[in-house]
């Protein structure tokens, strides 16, 4: 049977300090892209897909929304298209127009007159109510 003995290593011998400068260059690239990412998504440009991508490719300058956003206009043309819109001002616009548009194909509701409802109590076969209307219709003319 082998049994693998690992040594540790003083951090402060020569091969200690070259693991911890690897370890801590790992770790800033890391930092680095997630902080360059965020720019490039502040600046409105994803780097997975389109002129994000071909622009994050090419860049190597400053890592600010401002300074991407300004190389993408200078060197390509490219201007992110802004939404000015509030989300809340455009779903009360929508409902609005929604609105509008069904008050104009709604007409006016009348309310039927006392001939209407006998016509239609007539119509139903309900007699009770047929009787009282007509029945009224007398008491008024006297």
């Amino acid at each position: 049977m082998s049994d693998t003995v690992e040594t540790q290593v003083d951090p402060d011998e020569p091969k200690g300090l070259r693991k911890q400068l690897a370890d801590a260059h790992a770790k800033l690239k890391v930092y680095e892209t997630k902080d360059r990412e965020a720019a490039f998504s502040d600046a409105g440009l994803d780097v997975s897909t389109g002129m994000g991508k071909a622009i994050s490719q090419v860049y190597d300058g400053e890592v600010t929304s401002e300074a991407i956003t300004k190389f993408a206009k200078d060197e390509y043309g490219y201007e992110v298209p802004v939404d000015d819109t509030n989300p809340q001002a455009q779903q009360i616009a929508e409902a609005q127009q929604r609105l509008d548009n069904v008050t104009q194909t709604a007409g006016s509701v009348a309310d039927p007159t006392q001939g209407d409802v006998l016509a239609k109590a007539e119509a139903e076969g309900d007699y009770q109510t047929t009787l009282a209307m007509k029945g009224q219709q007398l008491a008024d003319m006297l």
